[in-house]
């Protein structure tokens, strides 16, 4: 019989190994996690430098590779990054040796990339390279804003971006055709505008291309070789400047004419005229689900998000209705429409300028930082600010009313404020009504709360941090972003209106329903035209039946359905989980629910699927029941009192106060382009 002794020794040798053993996987996990996502900036600049990490990159090239070859190396290397974790760790390392933040990174790793293998390996929705929605006529002058020029390596590396960029139109343009081969196209009405944009650009002198340049030359940059006058007085500047103007003048407009020439004469005449994926692209049906289950991040079916948008609808038109005064009966629909068409019209709604209109979201948002409290612990409201600009008018007309890019709020990283893009365009469409939802969705809390939360909380691997990189073209065939989540997240913001003081003025809710209005119609209208035959047409009009939209608004968004297949139903089904979770919340914690714990948990954890969400959720409730919940906090009660107040609190912002972080929040001026 063994000795006490050599029990001991033998459970000290099992513990040891099994330590080991977790130590070993766990270090293989986050080996291959950072692998992953610096190769995915390594490889993909133009991420990089929206997330503003081009200095984090270990490779030198400019600009992405966009050639059929250079999607054959992608998928090569996310296969054979998959093996090494299929192969170096056991489902038994996972669940017996993992912390529970690495098993859910784990998930999220494995999901991730089988994901990317299988859908890419039967789509190839890379093909679909450019829309009236995103491109490299939209896409790259974006880019070449973001590129910072402080330090001479900057500016090589934006006349290196330069050079690069006809060649990126050349392997586009090669790409495309291909499509055109293989029948991977989107239809014709997608890219509606397209050319004109390019001609537009072209006309221009490619002025997106040379304006940073001009700028930092004239020494609106104050910074470097210029001195405060705005007066050059580097040579080299000046050398550098004058290398950059003549590319674009010759190199890249020529490119683009050819490009442009391209689409006309070649690719848009040969495109599908069919709009419902499931007919025109290659096993469309298969195609669809995929989308509606990349984006909803659910197995629902066309038709149960049909059904869930029909009835949405038909709840979202009677609440309308009660809050416009009028009866539920067949008499009154005609007073109904009759107001609705007073909303559309009426010019007491109709902002006096683009400056003005800007002016309104930033009152809006001045409005509502200061409430953030209410709904959110001190701590988690993040430092990055953003600003209210409006919308490039060289895609303006093809744009939605508001739309948010998120700034750089890595700490290594260069900073930048998220933007809040004002759709100043067609300026007789624009609805104030609209705007107190638009700012909660787009703004805080929604998308850039949440961006910046997650992009600046460093305890999460990098890869759980950004998806930030919109090819919405590419989906399935890509990496997630989580649209249920992120656009669940958007939605749901704008139900907090009146717990944070909003919609005080009944037009204001009624714009509110408005655009829930328009998000359930998504739900029917994506699933209409997609799976069940609907027309153009009948989608236009059943979108002006059911919200306050106008015509040039609601065409927009019926051609973005017909462009991006699936997307659109992510709002709603996202948003409805999102009010599942808190009302089960609400009804399991009773007196001990606190939405600042519960948001908590939905904005910490990152961008996430909607079933992985609902699991942390249930694990905050059981904990939370149970006496072990406390999430951590910022304040006690007398603290908290303090922060509600506009006080400080040591672990905000470094000291900040909340008073001086509602005055930071939004960058402060005047909405420019």
């Amino acid at each position: 019989m063994a000795s006490a002794d050599e029990k001991n020794s033998a459970m000290a040798t099992i513990t040891a190994t099994a330590t080991a053993t977790a130590n070993k996987a766990s270090a293989l996990l986050h080996s291959e996690m950072a692998q992953l996502w610096q190769w995915r900036i390594d490889t993909d600049p133009e991420l990089a430098a929206s997330l503003g990490l081009l200095s984090q990159r270990r490779s030198t090239h400019a600009l992405d590779p966009r050639s059929l070859t250079s999607f054959h190396q992608r998928l090569a290397w996310v296969k054979a990054a998959l093996r090494r974790v299929q192969d170096g760790i056991t489902q038994e390392e996972v669940e017996g040796c993992m912390t529970p933040q690495d098993q859910l990174s784990y998930k999220l790793y494995m999901t991730q990339l089988t994901d990317y293998v299988t859908y890419t390996s039967k789509h190839k929705a890379y093909m679909l390279c450019i829309n009236r929605l995103e491109g490299p006529q939209t896409d790259l002058p974006l880019y070449a804003k973001y590129l910072p020029l402080e330090s001479k390596e900057n500016r090589e590396f934006y006349k290196d971006f330069l050079q690069a960029l006809p060649l990126q139109l050349k392997e586009i343009t090669e790409l495309l055709q291909i499509g055109l081969e293989e029948g991977r196209t989107t239809p014709q009405v997608s890219l509606d505008g397209v050319v004109p944009q390019i001609r537009r650009m072209v006309e221009s002198t490619c002025q997106a291309f040379s304006d940073p340049i001009v700028n930092k030359v004239n020494g609106k940059q104050k910074q470097g070789n210029v001195n405060v006058n705005g007066n050059v007085n580097d040579d080299a500047l000046n050398g550098w400047k004058d290398e950059c103007i003549t590319l674009i003048e010759n190199d890249i407009c020529n490119a683009f004419t050819t490009f442009g020439d391209f689409l006309e004469s070649d690719y848009i005449p040969n495109l599908r005229t069919e709009i419902a994926c499931t007919k025109g692209y290659p096993d469309g049906e298969q195609y669809y689900k995929d989308c509606l289950n990349f984006h909803t991040t659910t197995d629902m079916t066309a038709e149960e998000i049909h059904q869930m948008g029909l009835e949405e609808v038909a709840r979202v038109k009677q609440e309308m209705k009660r809050i416009a005064g009028c009866d539920d009966d067949d008499d009154d629909d005609e007073t109904y429409a009759k107001y609705m068409d007073h909303l559309r019209t009426s010019p007491e709604y109709t902002p006096a300028s683009g400056e003005a209109l800007c002016a309104h979201y930033r009152d809006i948002a001045g409005r509502i930082a200061p409430a953030l409290l209410k709904l959110f612990h001190v701590r988690t409201l993040p430092r990055t600010p953003f600003q209210i600009v409006e919308t490039p008018a060289a895609h303006a007309s093809m744009a939605p009313a508001a739309y948010y890019l998120a700034g750089s709020s890595d700490p290594k990283g260069e900073a930048r404020p998220g933007t809040f893009y004002v759709n100043t365009s067609e300026l007789e469409t624009r609805r104030l009504y609209e705007c107190e939802s638009l700012a909660l969705h787009e703004a805080i809390p929604g998308h850039h709360t949440q961006a910046a939360i997650q992009g600046e909380n460093t305890s999460l691997p990098d890869f759980r941090r950004y998806c930030e990189d919109r090819r919405y073209f590419e989906a399935p065939c890509r990496f997630p972003f989580y649209t249920g989540y992120i656009e669940g997240w958007g939605l749901h913001s704008e139900t907090l209106g009146e717990e944070l003081g909003l919609y005080e003025k009944p037009s204001d809710k009624l714009g509110q329903l408005s655009m829930e209005a328009l998000r359930s119609c998504r739900l029917v209208v994506d699933t209409g035209m997609h799976a069940f035959g609907w027309t153009a047409e009948r989608a236009l009009q059943y979108m002006l039946d059911n919200t306050v939209m106008g015509e040039h608004d609601a065409r927009t968004e019926v051609t973005r359905y017909i462009t991006w297949p699936g997307q659109a139903t992510a709002y709603k089904v996202g948003e409805r989980f999102l009010q599942k979770l808190r009302r089960e919340a609400e009804t399991s914690l009773g007196d001990l629910f606190d939405p600042r714990d519960f948001y908590d948990v939905v904005l910490q954890c990152g961008p996430v699927p909607l079933s992985t969400l609902e699991s942390l959720v249930h694990e905050y409730i059981e904990k939370k029941n149970s006496g072990d919940g406390d999430i951590a906090s910022d304040d006690n009660p007398t603290d908290r009192k303090t922060a509600d107040q506009g006080g400080t609190s040591s672990s905000f912002m470094e000291s900040m106060s909340f008073a001086n972080w509602c005055k930071c929040c939004v960058v402060p001026g005047a909405c420019s382009v």
